[in-house]
């Protein structure tokens, strides 16, 4: 094994990343997903997700200060994915993906499909995601947590993923909260896989239509909000 953690060559190590914290571990067909409280670019992960509607001006691209990166990013069009190698962030590639501006729950499709193309990429074993990294992106928190945890695990189901590690990164209580609780939620889904089908073909059909979508409204994440945030308050 050497000294070689995640992969990631020794100088991109020069610094002891700051503890975090899981705030829950699950594991499903030999693929483990975390949800953890920490600063996303200081994770030892091979891969560290760059999602925004612009890229270019995020935290991770500012720290990462990459120049030649940044002057690619501008040009992105939206759900495009970009590769590049890291300067200053603990992680062999960042993946950057260029979103749409939110604006209702038809923009939440195009976000859904890049995510699973960031998780059949292959020749990796870790990677972390995170929240918006830009207050122009203003998906609300819950239906963020649910389009990027139903990819994870219909990736995981389909088998066409490589990675043993996905996380997901934040330092904000109550978007962890969000997350967490819809990893367990999906999860109990799981536990009868004809749910599980049911539950996430109401939710492609409701991507892809929206209001219009010929059944009744799929409750995307409903019914968390104030529950979430009103445990939150009394800390």
């Amino acid at each position: 094994m050497g000294n070689n953690i995640c992969g990631i060559e020794e100088d991109k190590k020069q610094s002891l990343q700051p503890e975090s914290k899981v705030i829950t571990t699950r594991t499903i067909n030999q693929t483990t997903i975390q949800i953890v409280q920490a600063d996303i670019v200081e994770e030892l992960v091979d891969v560290v997700v760059n999602s925004s509607h612009e890229p270019g001006w995020s935290y991770i691209s500012k720290r990462d200060k990459n120049n030649k990166t940044n002057e690619l990013l501008q040009e992105m069009k939206i759900g495009e994915l970009i590769v590049t190698n890291t300067e200053n962030v603990n992680s062999v590639q960042i993946f950057h993906v260029r979103l749409p501006f939110y604006q209702d729950s038809k923009d939440l499709l195009p976000i859904f499909n890049v995510y699973k193309e960031c998780l059949q990429q292959k020749g990796h074993k870790t990677i972390s995601f995170t929240e918006q990294n830009t207050p122009n992106f203003l998906i609300p928190k819950q239906f963020h947590a649910e389009v990027l945890i139903r990819a994870i695990l219909s990736a995981i189901q389909e088998g066409d993923i490589e990675f043993e590690l996905i996380k997901f990164v934040s330092l904000d209580q109550l978007t962890l909260k969000y997350f967490a609780y819809e990893l367990m939620k999906q999860l109990d889904e799981l536990k009868i896989p004809e749910l599980f089908k049911l539950r996430y073909q109401q939710f492609m059909n409701f991507l892809q239509n929206g209001e219009d979508a010929q059944q009744d409204v799929y409750p995307l994440s409903t019914g968390i909000t104030t529950e979430i945030e009103d445990l939150v308050e009394q800390q």
